[in-house]
């Protein structure tokens, strides 16, 4: 085994910082916290840390004690260094553990200085600086030579975090001997925290560590695990708690569901000038097949989406929905998209997919419906309404749960649909809604294909089937409810319904939906 070489004083002074109770902490230090203070400050190995603990492990603790180590032993002269918090209330939680380490620790009196905003060795100069994560003030990180994101798997999906995350990983790859610090509780695969950075950090050793510390901490009575297991949702207790990476029971699609769903098509078409977009193709058109087009408008804030798909039948005589064509273009407020091009490439479309039947609401597509008739193409009024809003939701999500879907692989789709949230919008009525500065227009058209390509057949999918054979095989006892009602019209409280016959395999989950028996109507 290969020790790393550290470097002792700052070790040293991490473990004589005093805490609250008296105790150094040195003296009462886990073995997951000492190995991830061995790991950052050793004068080897990667200088790019992602570190996940459960809550209760000693986060915010240690990433004062770190700062203080690393200013009172290391920091050269006049060094830069920042915290960046989740927000501002945390950035106050990581003043005041300094500010209790120095006020507790008699060898450094005088040594490092608590300021509002920054922590100080007044003898060199150097700083570190706690900011809450906001946009403006990423870009100012310049030359810092240590850098610390606490909470990082919390950061809100917004385009302004993702531009504080690039600024942050823009400083690391120009500034020599930089030290990346993440450290945080997991949270949901579908989070771009978890796909752009933390799948890349595994993927790459030399440059990353990654330590992941299971839960429950050790320090924690077996009743408080009770009561949390009681009062969180599942999820919460698996990312909070177990620290396990778990996606939200209000999300409508799974990383899971999407990769079996996608396959690998071609970019095709662009969006007019000043638009930004373009398609992807996964089937060109066949004899004899009968397609669809949905159509989903807006011209500023929403996107324009149009969808060309069709129903195929696999085993069983159950059916699954493939989308043949999708093409998503984003307005802006100086380039609004135009109606006249949406109704150009619909007509396209259905032209060239054996005359197929185009579906739009007319509301929003401005008698666009009846000029399209008028031209010979088979245009039909659907309005969305809280009702079919409801079907459509119901239906996307059904779809992709039984894995009776097949669409293009684009990373502009998954995003959005692992982002898509299932909301209810009144009592028995539920939509589709998405994360602040998301969108669900892709999604609204690929359910709306799929409510009008499967509405009218059970939600029986393949992977249900298959379990009720291998199961049916085994003799296996089969709870048989009342037979479930067809199509998609019945409804949709806040935990989703599985309308089907209940399959539990050897760990207690549906084999059609995953969920456990007690979430079943």
């Amino acid at each position: 085994m290969v020790v790393a070489e550290v470097s002792y004083s700052a070790l040293d002074v991490m473990s004589a910082l005093v805490l609250e109770n008296g105790q150094r902490w040195g003296e009462i230090a886990a073995d997951f916290q000492i190995r991830d203070a061995e790991a950052i400050f050793s004068a080897h190995g990667p200088n790019l840390h992602f570190i996940t603990r459960p809550r209760g492990a000693s986060k915010t603790t240690d990433l004062a004690g770190f700062t203080v180590a690393w200013l009172a032993a290391e920091a050269p002269l006049r060094a830069r260094g920042y915290v960046i918090a989740s927000n501002s209330d945390q950035a106050a939680l990581l003043i005041d553990a300094a500010a209790g380490f120095l006020a507790s620790t008699p060898e450094l009196d005088g040594e490092i200085v608590s300021e509002n905003e920054r922590i100080v060795n007044p003898h060199t100069g150097a700083w570190v600086r706690v900011l809450p994560m906001s946009d403006s003030g990423a870009w100012g990180l310049r030359n810092a030579q240590l850098l610390i994101l606490d909470e990082f798997a919390q950061w809100p999906a917004t385009r302004g975090a993702k531009r504080v995350w690039s600024a942050v990983n823009s400083t690391v790859q120009k500034t020599p001997q930089c030290r990346l610090v993440i450290l945080t509780s997991a949270g949901e695969p579908s989070h771009w925290s978890y796909t752009d950075v933390f799948q890349k950090a595994l993927a790459d050793p030399k440059m990353w560590r990654v330590s992941e510390t299971p839960g429950p901490v050790p320090w924690h009575r077996p009743e408080e695990h009770e009561r949390l297991k009681r009062e969180l949702l599942p999820s919460e207790y698996n990312r909070l708690v177990l620290n396990r990476w778990s996606e939200s029971e209000e999300r409508a699609i799974s990383p899971e569901d999407y990769e079996a769903a996608c396959e690998q098509g071609r970019p095709y078409g662009v969006a007019p000038a000043g638009v930004v977009g373009g398609g992807h193709r996964l089937r060109f058109p066949r004899e004899g097949t009968s397609y669809i087009v949905t159509v989903d408008v807006g011209t500023r804030h929403d996107a324009t989406v149009v969808c060309v798909a069709h129903a195929e039948q696999i085993e069983q005589g159950a059916s699954q929905v493939v989308v043949d064509h999708l093409e998503r273009w984003q307005g802006s407020r100086r380039h609004h998209v135009q109606i006249d091009d949406v109704r150009d490439l619909v007509v396209a479309l259905a032209s060239e997919y054996n005359r197929a039947a185009v579906y739009a609401d007319p509301d929003q597509f401005m008698g666009s419906v009846q000029s399209m008739a008028r031209r010979g193409i088979r245009a039909k009024e659907f309005a969305f309404s809280a009702t079919s809003v409801g079907q459509i939701a119901t239906a996307l999500v059904q779809t992709f749960r039984n894995r009776a879907i097949r669409v293009p692989h684009s990373k502009e789709l998954r995003d959005e649909l692992l982002r898509v949230r299932l909301r209810e919008s009144a009592p028995g009525v539920t939509r589709l809604d998405h994360d602040h500065d998301g969108h669900d227009d892709q999604a609204v058209a690929i359910g709306l294909a799929c409510h009008l390509l499967l509405g009218h057949q059970g939600w029986v999918g393949a992977g249900w089937l298959k379990a009720y054979k291998e199961m049916a095989a085994k003799d296996a006892p089969v709870e048989v409810p009342a037979p479930p009602p067809r199509g998609i019209f019945g409804e949709l409280p806040r935990v989703l319904r599985c309308s089907q016959m209940r399959i539990f395999g050897p760990e207690g989950l549906c084999a059609n939906c995953g969920r456990p028996a007690p979430e079943h109507s």
